[in-house]
């Protein structure tokens, strides 16, 4: 019996199928699909021989947990017409339940992940490139939009799973006010807030440090405080594949 593959070699495997497939012009039938959706982040696969900025990030969210986060989503009132935002999509789960792909909108950094996602959901507009860039003059990126404004027009919902770590990449130095946010799905949170509607609302998971740790975290939470009311959270238990890192699920509205 031939050995089960590790899911950095089934990586690697869709890559390879993903470069032929755009090389030679073809779509992917609904079987191919499913395969090029057996992809996930690099997260915690570096003994497996993953390398570069994914390990320390891409962890994809469980299917299952992407259908819970819609849920409440739906319960708290986002309307089945509304514009929806994902600010690092990845191969798209967090789209998938949906009501409509095409008022969908993704960022993504791992062009493999964002491939992915265009194939898979028909309409969505993914960005392959860093979320900060929402934020920036297109189409070079290189000066900051007056008052944080965005090139995007307001959503009715943030939904995301969004990075972790240290707040430091490609744009970091183009905002300041991530020295003072600190971590990565904090400057998410915050900066997402300001992409939503009033009364629009933000469903994120992220790891339970953030609420569970009130001092350390109390100047973000004061921030957006100011942006959004507190709605709900949920704490899980480990849901990833790859860590054993406990999770929250927070929702927000935009005041």
């Amino acid at each position: 019996m031939a050995a089960k593959l590790n899911q950095h070699a089934v990586n690697q495997q869709i890559e390879t199928f993903l470069h032929q497939m755009d090389r030679d012009g073809w779509q992917p039938s609904a079987e191919q699909k499913q395969f090029l959706l057996g992809y996930e982040g690099s997260g915690g696969l570096g003994s497996k021989g993953a390398t570069g900025e994914g390990l320390l990030h891409e962890y994809y969210t469980p299917a299952f947990v992407c259908e819970l986060m819609w849920e409440l989503a739906k319960h708290y009132g986002f309307p089945a017409t509304g514009r929806v935002l994902e600010p690092g999509c990845a191969t798209g789960r967090l789209i998938a339940p949906a009501p409509d792909f095409t008022r969908c909108t993704g960022f993504e950094i791992n062009p493999t992940s964002a491939r992915i996602a265009e194939l898979a959901y028909p309409g969505l507009k993914v960005h392959t490139n860093y979320f900060e860039t929402a934020f920036l003059q297109a189409p070079r990126y290189t000066q900051r939009l007056p008052k944080l404004g965005s090139w995007l027009e307001p959503f009715d919902l943030v939904i995301g799973n969004p990075p972790y770590g240290v707040y430091k990449n490609l744009y970091s130095s183009y905002f300041p006010e991530g020295k003072r946010l600190r971590q990565i799905d904090i400057f998410f949170t915050v900066m997402s807030l300001r992409l939503l509607k009033p009364g629009g609302l933000l469903v994120f998971i992220t790891g339970s440090n953030f609420l569970r740790n009130g001092h350390s975290y109390q100047a973000a939470k004061e921030e957006m405080g100011q942006l959004a009311d507190f709605v709900d959270a949920y704490r899980l238990p480990s849901v990833f594949a790859s860590t054993a890192v406990p999770t929250d699920i927070f929702i927000l509205r935009r005041k």
